[in-house]
C-alpha cells in the first residue's frame, strides 16, 4: 500500500506520534478544528515508546490506572483484576488505548489517525527567507518538501538509541540491540529453545524490565546483567503498596502533601516551602521522613538475601530510589535467575563479553559467553534533523565543542548565578552525595519552560515537547500541549531576560537536584506537580481542581483533574 502524499504546506506540522504528538494534535485541532494539520511519523505505527512493536510481556507501567490515560478518555474498560498489581499494568493496555484514541478523535471530518504520515523520516529542518519552516522528508517511494508557518516538534527523549562505543562491538557474532527492539526479538530470545546466553547491559528501568523478561523464559537461560562501575549506578523501585489509604505508592506520591516534601524550583508553595526547606527544623523533618522511606524500602528488597548472594544480587543496592516496582516477584526473579556484574566492559568478542577488572591486583578478567546482547543505555540527546549550528540556535543538546566560547561563557555566568539561588534555597543541595561525575559531552537544553528557544519568543513558531524525564509523562504531555498551543497563538509572553533567567535556573536545579541524570538540565522526574501547575499558572488556569484546601492537598493528582480544562481555556480567550 502506498504511503500518504504530503502536501507542500500545512498551517502546522507534528513530528512524532506518540503521546506528546497525540496532544499536541488533540489540543491544537480542538482549537484550531479547520487548521491543515500533519503529523510526521517514521514508524509504521502509533505510540513511540507505547507503540505495538516496542512493547514486551514484561513491560509494564510505572503509572497506574486512573493516571495512565487522558482527561477526555478514561481507560475504559480498565485492565482486569488479574492483569493489575496495585493498579500498575502491562503496557498492552496503554497501546489498545492510544490505537482507539487516535481513531476516536475527529475534527472538521478528519481523525487524528488520518492526519499521520508514516514510514516517513524527517531529514532536514530549517527556516527559510520566507519565515516558514522548511522540513525535507523521505520515505520508502520518494522525498518531498514541506512548509508549515508553526512546528511541534514531539519526537521526545526516546527515539534515537544511545549504544556505546566498545572494543570488539564490531566483531560481535550472536544478536545485538538497543532495548527499543527488544519487542520484536522478544519471541526468539525468550523461546526455551532459543539462544541461552543473554547479556543485558545498562542499570535503568528498561534493564530491570529486560532482565525479568529474560528470567522469567522457559529453560534455563544464562542471564547476566551488566551496569558499568563508573556511571549512575543501578536503578531501584519503591514497592507499589499503598498507605493511608492510598490503593498504590504513586497514589501518595502524586499529591500536592507529598510535594511539599521535595525541593522544588517550579512551584510557589511560599510558606509551606519556605518552613520545610528554608529552616533547620524543616529541613530536619524532610530527611527524616525520606530517611524512613528509604529504609522501609530497602528492608523489604533486602539486598544480602540469601538467594542472591552467589548471584551478585546486592550489587543491584543503588543510591536512591527511583521507580515503582510494578510486578509481585521482580527481585526475587533477578536475584536467583539473574547474575548482576558492577563493572564496566573491556571488550566485545564474537561469542563473549570480557569485564574489566575492579583493581590492579585482579588478574583474571571475567568473560561471560553472549549469544544476544542488549544494551539498555538509554538514548541519544541530539535532533538529527537539525545541524549542530541550528541546533545550538535553537537551545537544544550539540556537541560541547561546537558552542562558541563567549555564548559559552555567558551561559556559565548566569547557570552560576542561578546555582547560588538554587541553594540558598535549599541548602540541603550544598553537599551532594557521592557519586561518579562525569564529563558532559553535549551542552544543556536551553529551552525556556522546557518547550520554548529564546530566539523564537517575538514571533511565535516552534515548540519541543517532551524533551524532559518525568515521572508521569500522561500528566505533563496533556498540560505541555495546552500550553504550547497558547504560545504558538501568541497567549505566552515574557521578556528576553526573563526566558534566560528561566532557562539558566532550570539547567542549574537539574544539576544540583539529579547530579550526572540532571546534566543536560532536562531531567525533572520528581518535579510533575509543580512543573504542570507551573505551565497552567501562566496560563491564567486553575490548577488546584479540587474543591476545598483538603482534596487539593491529599487528593491524588489524576487525569480527572483535567476535566474541563479546556473549555476553561476557551472561555477566557472567547473562543
Amino acid at each position: 500500500m502506498p504511503e500518504k502524499i504530503l502536501a507542500p504546506q500545512y498551517d502546522a506540522v507534528i513530528i512524532g506520534a506518540g503521546l506528546y504528538g497525540i496532544q499536541a494534535a488533540r489540543y491544537y485541532l480542538e482549537l484550531h478544528p479547520k487548521a491543515q494539520l500533519a503529523i510526521i511519523e517514521s514508524d509504521e505505527v502509533i505510540g513511540g515508546v507505547w507503540s505495538s512493536k516496542r512493547i514486551y510481556d514484561a513491560f509494564w507501567t510505572q503509572t497506574p490506572v486512573g493516571m495512565a490515560e487522558f482527561s477526555d478518555r478514561p481507560l475504559s474498560p480498565p485492565p482486569p483484576p488479574e492483569y493489575q498489581y496495585y493498579g500498575f499494568f502491562p503496557a498492552k493496555y496503554v497501546t489498545s488505548y492510544l490505537e482507539t484514541y487516535v481513531d476516536d478523535h475527529i475534527y472538521n471530518g478528519v481523525s487524528i489517525r488520518e492526519r499521520i504520515m508514516f514510514n516517513t523520516w524527517v531529514t532536514n529542518v530549517e527556516k527559510t527567507p520566507d519565515k516558514l519552516w522548511t522540513l525535507s522528508c523521505r520515505n520508502k517511494d520518494s522525498s518531498s518538501i514541506v512548509k508549515t508557518a508553526k512546528l511541534i516538534d514531539a519526537s521526545g527523549l526516546t527515539s534515537r538509541p544511545n549504544v556505546p562505543s566498545i572494543l570488539g562491538n564490531e566483531s560481535f557474532r550472536g544478536l545485538a540491540i538497543h532495548h527499543k527492539d527488544f519487542g520484536q526479538h522478544q519471541s526468539t530470545i525468550l523461546s526455551a529453545y532459543g539462544p541461552q546466553h543473554i547479556a543485558i547491559v545498562g542499570g535503568g528501568k528498561s534493564a530491570a524490565d529486560v532482565a525479568y523478561a529474560c528470567a522469567k523464559a522457559p529453560g534455563s537461560k544464562t542471564i547476566s546483567w551488566v551496569i558499568r562501575e563508573d556511571g549512575n549506578g543501578p536503578a531501584a523501585f519503591l514497592s507499589a503498596e499503598g498507605k493511608g489509604g492510598y490503593r498504590n505508592s504513586n497514589e501518595a506520591f502524586y499529591t500536592r502533601l507529598v510535594a511539599a516534601f521535595l525541593p522544588n524550583m517550579f512551584g510557589g508553595r511560599g510558606w509551606v516551602g519556605r518552613l520545610l526547606h528554608g529552616t533547620r527544623m524543616g529541613r530536619w523533618v524532610v530527611k527524616k521522613v525520606w530517611d524512613r522511606i528509604d529504609r522501609d524500602f530497602r528492608a523489604k528488597v533486602n539486598f544480602k538475601r540469601e538467594e542472591g548472594r552467589e548471584n551478585g544480587f546486592g550489587e543491584l543496592e543503588p543510591e536512591t530510589p527511583s521507580g515503582i516496582n510494578s510486578r509481585p516477584d521482580l527481585y526475587s526473579t533477578i536475584a536467583s535467575k539473574v547474575h548482576v556484574y558492577r563493572q564496566n566492559i573491556d571488550r566485545v568478542s564474537e561469542r563473549s563479553v570480557t569485564l574489566a577488572c575492579k583493581s590492579a591486583s585482579d588478574d583474571k578478567p571475567i568473560t561471560l559467553p553472549v549469544d544476544v546482547l542488549v544494551y539498555c543505555t538509554g538514548w541519544s540527546p541530539s535532533t538529527p534533523f537539525f545541524n549542530d549550528e541550528t541546533a545550538l540556535r535553537l537551545g537544544l543538546p550539540s556537541p560541547s565543542d561546537k558552542i562558541d566560547p563567549q555564548i559559552g561563557s555567558r551561559w556559565e555566568s548566569l547557570e552560576a548565578a542561578a546555582d547560588l539561588d538554587v541553594v540558598a534555597q535549599f541548602p540541603t543541595l550544598k553537599h551532594p552525595p557521592p557519586y561518579h561525575q562525569s564529563a558532559p559531552t553535549y551542552t544543556p537544553f536551553r529551552l525556556y519552560k522546557a518547550m520554548v528557544p529564546l530566539h523564537d519568543a517575538e514571533n511565535p513558531s516552534v515548540v519541543f515537547l517532551g524533551k524532559m524525564v518525568v515521572g508521569n509523562n500522561f500528566r505533563v504531555a496533556e498540560v505541555q500541549a495546552l500550553w504550547a498551543v497558547a504560545y504558538l497563538d501568541g497567549h505566552i509572553t515574557c521578556s528576553h531576560g526573563k526566558m534566560e533567567e528561566d532557562v539558566a535556573l532550570t539547567v542549574a536545579w537539574c544539576r544540583r537536584r539529579y547530579l550526572n541524570r540532571g546534566e543536560l538540565g532536562s531531567y525533572f522526574f520528581f518535579d510533575v506537580i509543580d512543573y504542570t501547575d507551573g505551565l497552567l499558572a501562566q496560563l491564567d488556569l486553575s490548577y488546584h481542581r479540587r474543591k476545598g484546601w483538603k482534596r487539593n492537598l491529599f487528593s491524588t493528582c489524576t487525569a480527572l483533574d483535567f476535566r474541563g480544562l479546556l473549555e476553561e481555556y476557551k472561555t477566557l480567550h472567547s473562543i
